[in-house]
């Protein structure tokens, strides 16, 4: 027996689909009722609501919000049971809490092979009107013989380039390129290449989906792609692991040749005028003389930057129009306070921040990251102290406490 004062919860198994929407509406709706029917969609809708907002309700909500009464309510919440759109939970112990978990109902295959439900769905809806409802989820489709398939394939609307931050890009076709855009990667001489190296064509055929992409991804020409293939061929299995890995370090090699605005220094208009022998002026015109990549370079310990810290220098310097010399400020800000770390994200919203302040200069960008890491010395500060401050409002010793310790420190 259910009271006002008694607690619910709600839960679901998933999230229900237009499809099962209809199902509910054409199917099980004739059967359960239309109380039952709003019961079970308004549970649906208060699962959705505490799943972010997790917090117990009176019976009384229910009896409310659907008008009707507690032994309404408890013989709609059976019927949703018996027909396994609903499960209740109980714990009775200071409150008396109910747990309804709302269940997806059959699919539409399923439903139809259940001989209970749809000999109880002819006999409550007629031999016709059960015809005419499961006519409605027939899908009707158009005769295709006599169409043609012009359908755009991935290659022919988009072009991938990972140097870039967004490495999808919408290619600009008009009706007389269109044609030369091949339908998908051709790999005609791919195979050909191949054939002198004893890989059966099985092997090959397996994974010609992921080749494909990898070459579209990595930018793989033909032979490059069957030289990535064959060094991936290991004890008469292609290594996918091994093929990703290769694929991604030939793309890595060979984009280092794009890279072109690393290696610029500050533009002389933007240089400064000092002739100042302070060490900061000296350190700000070093930044002014260098180029990133050097930069980066000597944070390397002279060896080759890695690429990702390279293409996040050319993305400063070509999308936001930010000057060598202000790069570098940026490089050394930023490593200098994520533990010599560059985060994308980080750079690239410093950077953002800069253009739209118009920094040209050194000087302007050394000011603003002097401004970036007080801030973050402030916080850091402020952090120290929330926990010096806790420790010392911990609980006091008592005196019994105060014996104990002493007597344990002295040995007693």
């Amino acid at each position: 027996m259910l009271f006002k004062t008694d607690l619910y919860i709600c839960e679901r198994t998933y999230p229900i689909d237009e499809r099962q929407r209809d199902i509910l509406s054409y199917l099980y709706l004739p059967l359960i009722g239309q109380r039952a029917y709003s019961v079970y969609h308004f549970l649906y809708e208060e699962s959705k609501r505490m799943t972010h907002f997790h917090h117990y309700c009176g019976l009384s909500r229910l009896t409310s919000y659907l008008n009707i009464s507690l032994d309404q309510l408890e013989n709609a919440c059976k019927m949703l049971e018996g027909i396994g759109l609903l499960r209740t939970f109980r714990q009775s112990e200071e409150k008396t809490i109910y747990l309804y978990v709302v269940q997806h109902p059959l699919s539409l295959n399923k439903f139809l092979h259940n001989q209970v439900l749809v000999q109880a769905l002819r006999h409550t809806l007629g031999e016709e009107q059960l015809n005419i409802t499961i006519h409605y989820f027939k899908s009707s489709h158009e005769n295709r013989n006599d169409y043609e398939d012009i359908s755009s394939r991935f290659t022919d609307v988009y072009s991938v380039d990972l140097s870039n931050a967004r490495a999808l890009s919408f290619k600009d076709v008009d009706e007389e390129s269109y044609e030369e855009f091949h339908v998908e990667y051709d790999l005609s001489l791919f195979y050909e290449s191949l054939r002198d190296y004893g890989i059966p064509h099985k092997k090959i055929a397996a994974h010609e989906d992921l080749i494909k992409q990898l070459a579209i991804i990595y930018s793989l020409d033909a032979l490059t792609l069957a030289s990535v293939v064959r060094e991936s061929y290991h004890n008469q299995e292609i290594d996918t692991r091994l093929l990703r890995e290769k694929a991604k370090n030939v793309y890595k090699m060979n984009s280092f040749s794009t890279l072109k605005e690393i290696y610029r220094t500050q533009p002389d208009q933007f240089k400064m005028n000092s002739h100042s022998h302070s060490a900061l002026d000296q350190h700000l015109l070093y930044l002014e003389t260098i180029s990133p990549y050097e930069l980066l370079k000597r944070k390397q310990g002279g060896g080759k930057p890695v690429l990702h810290d390279l293409s996040i220098a050319e993305t400063l310097m070509v999308e936001l129009g930010l000057n060598p010399g202000v790069v570098n400020v940026l490089i050394e800000l930023v490593m200098g306070i994520n533990n010599n770390k560059l985060p994308r994200s980080y750079c690239e919203t410093i950077g953002a921040s800069w253009a739209r302040r118009r920094i040209h200069t050194v000087k302007q960008a050394y000011e603003q990251a002097m401004r970036i890491r007080k801030g973050k010395q402030e916080e850091e500060e402020e952090k120290k102290e929330e926990i010096t401050n806790e420790e010392v409002i911990s609980d006091p010793l008592d005196n019994d406490d105060l014996v104990a310790m002493l007597q344990k420190v002295k040995g007693i």
